[in-house]
């Protein structure tokens, strides 16, 4: 089975909205688990992310309307992107990455090189913290 190409408009929408590994990862949880809403402390517990890295991530893809803060208690997040164009671009990104993970991730490292070594810093402090 031969390598697939990342389209250019998924790449630009990589770029231009989704920027780190950490936003990526965070969407597409929120994606997986459509159209259930899962609180800042559900995402980082099953993303092994700290609340506050999680927090910035799912305020930032509010900002963009690709979720929605629900006024619930404890507060939630739910996958609710603005458009079907938007929703479908997701969906591509979701599949891609399945098949794709290293092309997608390099991708994204390569924009910034300061965030490779963000991202491996991101693993150490985790494994710390197991």
């Amino acid at each position: 089975m031969g390598k697939q190409n990342i389209s250019e408009g998924l790449k630009r929408f990589i770029r231009e909205q989704i920027q780190t590994v950490s936003r990526l990862e965070v969407l597409l949880l929120l994606h997986h688990h459509q159209p259930k809403a899962l609180s800042l402390a559900e995402v980082a517990n099953e993303l092994g992310f700290e609340d506050d890295m999680v927090e910035t991530q799912l305020a930032a893809l509010e900002a963009i309307d690709l979720v929605t803060h629900l006024n619930t208690q404890p507060s939630k997040y739910q996958y609710h992107p603005r458009s079907a164009a938007v929703r479908s671009m997701v969906d591509q990104l979701a599949a891609s990455y399945c098949k794709q993970r290293v092309s997608i991730l390099s991708m994204i490292l390569s924009e910034h090189p300061d965030r490779i070594r963000l991202f491996a810093d991101a693993f150490r402090l985790i494994r710390r913290n197991d």
